[in-house]
């Protein structure tokens, strides 16, 4: 029974659309650097019922969902979590928070603070191309 349970949820992962999250922001930055794409960083906060909406609405099976892994490295960061990132530079008092950087940690679109709808960030990756 747990080997079905485990194939079963390998099998929905696997064919789940989803964004590929990193959770350390020096590694991620690091690989985009190498790899010379955009970070996407995604902040949100224990306990945060839009946040866990957020993740399940609109980072998951939608159809932009390739774009953003093929020119981004995705990073989520959990407000005070022990792994560094520049808290200065992504700060904000609304949970969830939507950066979109350079691989220089440079801004290259405005945040999307609040809610994070499908629409909404379709619309901000045609801006922050």
């Amino acid at each position: 029974m747990r080997l079905f349970i485990f194939i079963a949820i390998l099998s929905f992962t696997l064919n789940a659309n989803h964004i590929n999250w990193h959770g350390n922001f020096d590694r991620a930055h690091q690989q985009a650097i190498t790899e010379n794409k955009k970070l996407m960083v995604l902040l949100i906060k224990k306990d945060c019922d839009e946040c866990k909406r957020t993740i399940i609405e609109t980072f998951t099976n939608q159809p932009y969902i390739k774009e953003i892994n093929d020119n981004f490295i995705s990073i989520i960061v959990i407000k005070s979590q022990k792994e560094s990132y520049p808290i200065e530079m992504l700060y904000t008092f609304v949970y969830p928070t939507l950066f979109f950087l350079d691989n220089r940690e440079l801004f290259v679109c405005n945040p999307i603070r609040g809610e994070i709808t499908p629409d909404r960030l379709q619309n901000y990756l045609k801006q922050c191309d």
